[in-house]
């Protein structure tokens, strides 16, 4: 787009943005820990130091609450990789994920 405007977001939803703790499991039970840096109800981005999935991979991700505000589960869901790449090569990475399962 042209005039300074940003490019319209893909995503129908609304990303709230967060910096939350998550792990995340593979299917052989290996787990993995990072950062969720936003949530909508469609999806998260979780940035990562040393994990880097495949595309399409199925994981199950447990988001902990902020430390702050009160006594809050934290949200477990089963979601697909739809994106993966380096922000620092060797160093961090982030990943797109898109739920598919509410798991608690």
């Amino acid at each position: 787009m042209g005039h300074g405007l940003p490019a319209p977001d893909a995503r129908g939803a609304l990303r709230v943005p967060l910096d939350c703790k998550v792990r995340l499991r593979t299917g052989d039970g290996c787990s993995h820990y990072g950062v969720c840096a936003d949530l909508s109800v469609t999806g998260l981005t979780v940035r990562t130091t040393t994990f880097v999935p495949q595309a399409d991979e199925l994981l199950d991700v447990c988001v902990m609450p902020p430390s702050q505000g009160g006594q809050t589960k934290p949200l477990t869901a089963r979601a697909r990789v739809v994106r993966c790449h380096a922000i620092e090569a060797g160093r961090l990475y982030e990943l797109g994920l898109v739920i598919e399962e509410i798991l608690a």
